[in-house]
């Protein structure tokens, strides 16, 4: 790889290879795509350099947390497309299913026995970091995880980034150095031994194939102990819904991005963050299409370092360049932010300043107080409110405006931060297709102050940023969208 991208690869131990293996083990855990990923590339790498075949595993377990129906379709939908990806271009793919909790236990050991080394996905949050903890130190083989997240590497920062700002000035220094240096699209063309892995009759009864329980997926996950209560969603979670998304905003959306993406009325924001979240779809794909729409006679040359400043560093059509700082600056900061900081999702690691303000204010009396499940069920007094929670709840998604509007109310209804934060978290992961994901915890402590300034002092909120209802009801147009997911969609408790 080039210099740049070597700041996305990360030795887990120091372990040797063994020349002896039967292949190279890609294992799949949140970029599950064969295409523009930095990951599957160093995998090749691998293979090429040792002249082995390349044996790619994705699986499931049934007992993650806040394990659903949601969350096993998605995923499953994205498993069969890229088992029949697999099958059609002689791909060495094994998927495995978990029917019952801890039964791949030791599956990836078992697989890792056989390998002259594991390659993975780096991630900063959720299961997919303690993962990658864990399994380094215990592996015989070298366990390297590399970072196919977006444009700007995880190990291009030194330090926690505390503000977009701050953030954005890395960005703009490196960005085009970064893009020009991308993930190839198709990886596996470059692979050299194309020999079939076999997995041993043992293993397999052991660990059976996925084919047949893809196939068969509702019934599948009907059988699981998980979650039924939150459903399926409308969304499909396979590459080729996301790229139809990516057409469908670049037609539809970018064009009115910069006036209009905080009218939920009007719609105009990409809706890609489920994909970007299971990794179905790659940033740099996101962004060198949207360039791509730059005015007629746009280049990189017309890049500008501005310092840190939203305008004049794209110098283009408004609507690309606002659209580029929120998918680039807005989602990146937060996976460098959980990269550097292990307790991301931790009251305590809010900023000096927010911290010492929300404890002044922690006993302010409250005019409204409710108990966690009568969010859930949009069961507030607040109709705005209640529609963007039921959005959440039905469908899995969130608009973008609406949801700093909903994490600024449960601030403000509940008895303290700490309790406001425990709710917003567990709202967030339960019903959010694109939650369990550093940008989402961007979200949620960005209503404490993360990533903010002070403001003026307010009871409650003390110097963190105050929203109001009203002043959302003045400022967005919500005929529509209160229609749709108004009071007469809230439910009883």
């Amino acid at each position: 790889m080039k210099n740049i991208n070597s700041k996305r690869v990360f030795k887990r131990n120091e372990k040797e290879p063994n020349t002896d293996g039967d292949y190279i083990l890609y294992w799949m855990q949140i970029n599950r795509r064969f295409q523009y990923n930095y990951a599957l590339e160093y995998a090749v790498g691998w293979a090429n350099k040792l002249g082995k075949p390349l044996l790619i595993y994705e699986g499931l377990s049934c007992d993650y947390p806040w394990a659903s129906d949601r969350f096993h379709h998605f995923l499953m939908e994205g498993m069969e497309e890229n088992l029949s990806y697999a099958k059609e271009n002689n791909i060495n793919y094994y998927s495995y299913l978990e029917d019952v909790p801890e039964a791949g236990n030791g599956l990836l050991y078992e697989l890792a026995d056989n390998a002259c080394t594991v390659i993975s996905d780096e991630y900063p949050v959720y299961i997919i970091r303690e993962h990658n903890e864990k399994v380094g130190p215990t592996l015989e083989v070298p366990y390297i995880t590399v970072d196919s997240n977006g444009i700007i590497p995880l190990g291009l920062t030194e330090k926690a980034p505390y503000n977009a700002y701050f953030f954005r000035k890395i960005m703009q220094r490196n960005f085009v150095e970064c893009f020009t240096h991308p993930p190839k699209k198709e990886s596996l063309d470059d692979l050299e031994n194309r020999n079939t892995v076999s997995l041993s009759d043992n293993f397999l009864e052991k660990y059976p194939l996925a084919d047949e329980k893809l196939k068969n997926r509702s019934s599948f996950i009907s059988s699981l102990s998980i979650n039924h209560t939150i459903g399926k969603i409308d969304l499909e979670g396979t590459r080729q819904a996301a790229l139809g998304k990516l057409g469908q905003f670049i037609e539809y959306g970018l064009s009115k991005y910069d006036d209009h993406r905080n009218d939920p009325d009007i719609n105009a924001t990409s809706g890609l963050s489920p994909w970007l979240h299971f990794g179905k779809i790659s940033e740099y794909e996101i962004v060198d299409a949207v360039l791509d729409h730059q005015p007629q006679g746009w280049s990189l040359d017309n890049i500008t370092f501005n310092k840190g400043s939203t305008g004049g560093f794209f110098n283009g059509d408004p609507n690309v360049d606002g659209f580029l700082d929120e998918v680039i600056t807005w989602r990146e900061v937060g996976f460098h932010f959980a990269h550097h900081e292990s307790n991301y999702d931790q009251y305590e690691t809010l900023p000096d300043w927010a911290l010492k303000t929300l404890e002044k204010h922690k006993d302010d009396p409250r005019e409204y107080v409710y108990e966690l499940e009568e969010f859930a069920q949009s069961q507030t007094h607040d109709e705005i409110w209640n529609a963007a929670q039921t959005q959440l709840r039905e469908e899995g998604v969130m608009h973008n405006y609406l949801r700093m509007l909903w994490g600024k109310k449960v601030l403000e209804w509940t008895p303290n931060p700490e309790i406001a934060l425990a709710y917003l978290i567990e709202l967030n992961n339960r019903y959010a297709i694109d939650g369990r994901d550093p940008n989402s915890y961007s979200g949620i402590f960005w209503i404490f102050g993360r990533f903010d300034r002070a403001w003026q002092e307010r009871p409650i909120y003390g110097k963190v940023r105050y929203m109001t209802s009203d002043s959302t009801r003045k400022k967005l147009k919500l005929n529509q969208y209160l229609e749709q997911y108004g009071s007469q969609k809230t439910m009883d408790i």
